[in-house]
């Protein structure tokens, strides 16, 4: 048997994680968005609203994010500050 191939396998394909991962947190956003869509009252400094829970939670994200992100900034300007001679 000249020029005949050795058999190999089939290569198997391997779990497709980043597909069970992207359902997994659809699943978790749509649960998020179901369960918390009932109305809060928030009182800001000179008003007040009824927002969805869901959005208040988002509004909280937010602003931590943006408070990081300056915070982050300004430790980095006072840093370059301080090792310039």
């Amino acid at each position: 048997m000249e020029g005949s191939r050795p058999h190999t396998p089939p290569k198997r394909r391997g779990v497709p994680w980043s597909l069970i991962l992207f359902g997994a947190l659809a699943v978790y956003a749509v649960l998020l968005v179901i369960l918390n869509d009932e109305k809060v009252p928030v009182d800001f400094v000179f008003f007040s609203v009824d927002i969805s829970l869901l959005v208040l939670i988002l509004l909280c994200l937010g602003i931590g994010f943006a408070g990081g992100y300056l915070f982050d900034r300004v430790r980095a300007r006072r840093k370059r500050g301080a090792s310039a001679p």
